[in-house]
């Protein structure tokens, strides 16, 4: 997998089927934390989308028939896949040869479009929700650029100075001034070098949209560096961290990941103090954010939830009617829907349907793992959502 790059976005909101043609896109949620995907529950989601989606073409033979045929080949793909993320996304036009597949580290929500572009939106929402940290691995010769986003790393760019800085010695009586001489070359081209490097961070912050910057390398290097890029840039440094320019990727988010890791932690209990906040001062007019399960399922099933706020692994068994679409904790003594009156089904994880109703609906989902934010969370909720 790797992360998402604003060109790969492009090129499938470029992509447009000719006339008489149109493209599947599915969203398929396949993270292992939900029980019942293991169990294969994620191929009945599938099933139940493709005959939704089948119902609608009913009229339009032609379509149907392009649209049977591409739906069996996003069967067979799941079929025989392999999960390798937390989500997987298609895009199919099968009678145009054009197919396209890819695992996502994050949960996306469940959904099926058959239309004139790939439907796209769910991952222009995923690149713009999880922050992506540019990783500048730099010595006096040599910087590489490489790109973190969703818990993946991929390298963009290489830079190397020319000429390169070679040390050398020399005899004779001119020795000690060869050496002050070939010193200050040395500086000069590194200087001129590391400009060059601060020049590419900034297209490349330009490029790949880039929310913060770790530096890493030798100290003196990576403080020289920060201090003659530009202030804009300079704002978006994070840290600097010691690391070997040869540093296979994977070792170089190995080594700046503790430092993510609490900035994250420090962003997750400033979200948290925030909600619990904001839910005591709400003004039941118009409140900016609720506390626990069932003010938070009322505000989803009004689709006013802006963003909600779990605790890492927490789950709660609810019901949901197929009637009229709301999900509920408890069901009333009749086990009736109190808005229609329908039967409701059980369902073994109703923060799991709400979240991903959150997401359908272009909001954001905040898994709070971080110990003490965590637990204020489950004290005070154990679910939170700001409102729209």
């Amino acid at each position: 997998m790797k992360a998402l790059h604003p060109s790969s976005l492009e090129s499938l909101a470029r992509r447009h089927a000719p006339e008489g043609s149109w493209i599947l896109s599915v969203y398929l949620n396949l993270d292992p934390q939900v029980r019942a995907n293991r169990r294969g529950a994620h191929k009945l989601v599938l099933e139940q989308m493709l005959k939704d989606l089948e119902a609608t073409l009913e009229e339009d033979p032609q379509t149907l028939d392009h649209f049977r045929e591409d739906a069996e080949w996003v069967r067979s793909q799941v079929g025989l896949h392999i999960p390798k993320g937390r989500s997987l996304v298609l895009f199919c036009d099968v009678s145009e040869g054009y197919t396209y597949q890819e695992d996502v580290p994050v949960r996306l929500p469940n959904g099926a479009w058959y239309e004139r572009r790939p439907y796209i939106r769910p991952l222009l929402d995923a690149w713009k929700e999880y922050e992506r940290t540019g990783i500048v691995v730099v010595d006096r010769e040599k910087a590489r650029f490489l790109v973190a986003s969703m818990g993946q790393v991929e390298e963009v760019e290489e830079a190397f100075q020319t000429p390169a800085v070679r040390h050398r010695a020399t005899s004779g009586t001119d020795h000690m001034r060869s050496q002050m001489v070939f010193q200050r070359r040395a500086a000069t081209w590194s200087h001129w070098f590391l400009k060059e490097v601060a020049d590419s961070l900034h297209d490349m912050i330009e490029d790949h949209g880039i929310d913060r910057v770790v530096l890493a390398g030798p100290e003196d290097v990576t403080a020289e560096l920060k201090r003659i890029l530009p202030k804009g840039v300079q704002a978006r440094v994070a840290a600097r961290v010691r690391a070997s320019v040869t540093a296979k990727p994977k070792e170089l988010l190995e080594a700046v990941t503790p430092v993510l890791r609490e900035m994250d932690a420090a962003q997750e209990r400033d979200l948290v103090f925030d909600c619990i906040t904001a839910a005591r001062k709400a003004q039941s007019e118009s409140p900016k954010a609720v506390l626990g399960l069932d003010a938070v399922l009322n505000a989803v099933n009004q689709g006013r939830v802006y963003q909600i706020l779990v605790p890492a692994g927490f789950t709660a068994r609810g019901f949901h009617c197929p009637a009229c679409d709301v999900l509920m904790d408890h069901a009333p003594s009749a086990n009736a829907c109190p808005y229609c009156s329908g039967a409701l089904n059980d369902m073994d994880d109703v923060v799991w349907a709400a979240c991903d109703r959150v997401l359908a609906m272009g909001g954001k989902v905040e898994e709070i793992g971080t110990n003490g934010a965590k637990e204020s969370l489950k004290k005070e909720g154990p679910l939170g959502a700001f409102l729209r």
